[in-house]
């Protein structure tokens, strides 16, 4: 059980993980993913592919990485938004009814009513990182190190922490 809880932690969608435990009895299933989950969510975090409030991030580190149900509701619209895939949409639509089957029409709406809020801040990032020049100069440098890491912070101050 403690390797297949690592082997889901280093898969990056999510939604994907229901592929991964076929043939499990479900009691086994609940086992695994509560100890992939907390794994999964200091690792996202750690690679910078959550995007989410700093205030989250320091809430979510203080619960040892155990995401409540809005916590949930905020990664589950970061992933969706910083998907950048040419199935993106696809990949939305599929989340969605899955979303739904198993929280329910509100819980979507309130994944979905983030999503703008991530993807603005998702580009805002990206735009730090805009030019050789200056990805060289971040890369290379304290000083540009720092104010990347200053403004990916500001960025994410955009997505809303409740």
């Amino acid at each position: 059980m403690e390797e297949l809880s690592r082997k889901l932690s280093e898969i990056d969608a999510l939604e994907t993980w229901k592929d991964h435990v076929q043939g499990f009895s479900r009691h086994e299933v609940a086992e695994v993913y509560e100890r992939a989950q907390p794994l999964w969510v200091h690792r996202m975090i750690y690679e910078n592919k959550l995007y989410l409030h700093p205030d989250v991030i320091e809430q979510l580190e203080r619960q040892d990485c155990i995401p409540n149900d809005l916590h949930k509701r905020m990664i589950w619209a970061s992933l969706i938004a910083s998907d950048e895939s040419p199935n993106s949409k696809r990949r939305m639509y599929k989340i969605k009814d899955g979303l739904i089957r198993k929280y329910g029409q509100d819980w979507w709406e309130d994944v979905y009513s983030r999503l703008k809020h991530v993807y603005a801040a998702k580009e805002r990032i990206k735009k730090i990182h805009s030019g050789s020049a200056v990805s060289a100069f971040i890369a290379n440098t304290f000083i540009g190190s720092e104010a990347a890491n200053d403004e990916r912070i500001k960025a994410l101050r955009m997505i809303p922490r409740s």
